[in-house]
């Protein structure tokens, strides 16, 4: 109880703080400026070499933390696609995702998973960066409502993936992140258990 307790108390955390980040960004952009154009305080346009690249990204993170498989490392390996083709003005870029495909491997033969789906990048400033994500996973642990000894009870085998980064920009190609991984089912299976990942990752554009 003690571990699901602090592990949900995290993942609130983590959500919250990028919830606030995002939140005051967006009290700038609707914040006219004296002349009522739009605020200069949008979010800084990501760099184009970054943007229109691809990516490739390596991590470990914490296994499941709070949850009934708790312990243990995962080693994470991602692959992030050019910006998706957009006609708007460049400061309004940061509304276009990039597409993102990815896979959390246990190394103790517990719960992992493949996902896909996209991210968005809100610069904070010229090297810091919030990516929130979504999409889909695909894993290979319990997909019944039926709890067994040792197993995160995940419900079913397709599930909803989401989670957060915090992005430094170490130089013009490399990326150091850290992020809060997610998935659950979103209560339309017979039990939602659903998993967090905490870890570290590093980038590459190329």
């Amino acid at each position: 109880m003690t571990n699901r307790f602090w592990g949900t108390v995290l993942a609130l955390l983590c959500s919250g703080a990028g919830l606030v980040a995002v939140s005051a960004r967006a009290a700038d952009i609707l914040s006219p400026t004296p002349d009522g154009r739009p605020s200069a305080l949008l979010p800084l346009p990501t760099p184009k070499q970054e943007a229109d690249s691809f990516e490739v990204r390596f991590g470990a993170f914490a296994h499941s933390v709070g949850a009934t498989e708790a312990g243990g490392v995962d080693a994470n390996a991602e692959l992030l696609l050019p910006r998706l083709p957009n006609d708007l003005p460049e400061q309004w870029k940061f509304l276009v995702p990039r597409p993102q495909f990815g896979a959390m491997i246990n190394t103790g033969g517990k719960t992992s998973y493949g996902y896909a789906g996209v991210v968005w990048t809100v610069n904070l400033a010229p090297s810091f960066y919030l990516e929130p994500m979504f999409g889909g996973a695909v894993h290979d642990g319990n997909a019944t409502g039926v709890a067994v000894p040792n197993e995160n009870t995940l419900g079913c085998r397709v599930l909803f993936h989401t989670g957060m980064s915090g992005g430094y920009r170490v130089t013009e190609h490399w990326t150091a992140l850290v992020t809060w991984d997610h998935i659950s089912n979103g209560h339309l299976c017979v039990h939602n258990a659903g998993m967090n990942e905490y870890g570290m990752k590093i980038g590459y554009s190329f």
